[in-house]
């Protein structure tokens, strides 16, 4: 039973995920980025992944400071080093396996896409996390999870074609022929 409700929570974390990234600002990104932390978090704690909730659930208080990076004291590089380095630590502190590595590598990644201010840069760097949580999530047995970073993966690379070559047009545009 207890796997049945894990894999449930980790279905809302997935639609969160996926919708995240087909947004165009930058805030509603956050804001479902931090309910997919959440729910992912509670997914591993429930399998009895640890080292990967405890990182998730860093990733949701690191989001949520990063959705303010707009506000004075939010926006100090000093909380991308501060939020790397308890990843890291909690990594460190849980490590059971090789395995363990993957989602700190990955969350790290994160940690630097959700601090970038242009969406693309977002999506670009997010779109190097996937193989790190889908394997991760394989070993796990987080299979709503495993699924999220296929589909993330896919719906990032969507979001950069759909939102991201609107810009590209518009340099296209620009340009004459010789």
């Amino acid at each position: 039973m207890q796997n049945i409700i894990a894999q449930c929570i980790g279905v809302l974390g997935l639609i969160c995920s996926l919708a995240s990234f087909q947004m165009k600002k930058r805030r509603h990104i956050m804001a479902l980025q931090m309910t997919a932390s959440l729910s992912f978090s509670a997914q591993l704690f429930l399998l009895g992944a640890v080292a990967g909730g405890c990182v998730d659930l860093i990733s949701f208080i690191r989001t949520l400071v990063f959705s303010q990076n707009g506000k004075k004291w939010a926006s100090s590089p000093i909380w991308l080093a501060l939020f790397a380095a308890a990843m890291v630590f909690s990594g460190v502190l849980t490590y059971k396996t090789a395995w363990d590595l993957l989602p700190i590598a990955g969350s790290v990644l994160s940690t630097v896409a959700l601090w970038m201010k242009e969406e693309k840069k977002i999506r670009l760097i997010s779109l190097a996390v996937g193989p790190c949580w889908l394997i991760y999530n394989l070993v796990c047995g987080a299979w709503s999870g495993a699924l999220n970073e296929v589909l993330a993966m896919t719906s990032i690379a969507v979001g950069l074609w759909r939102n991201d070559r609107k810009q590209r047009d518009k340099t296209d545009d620009g340009k004459t022929s010789a």
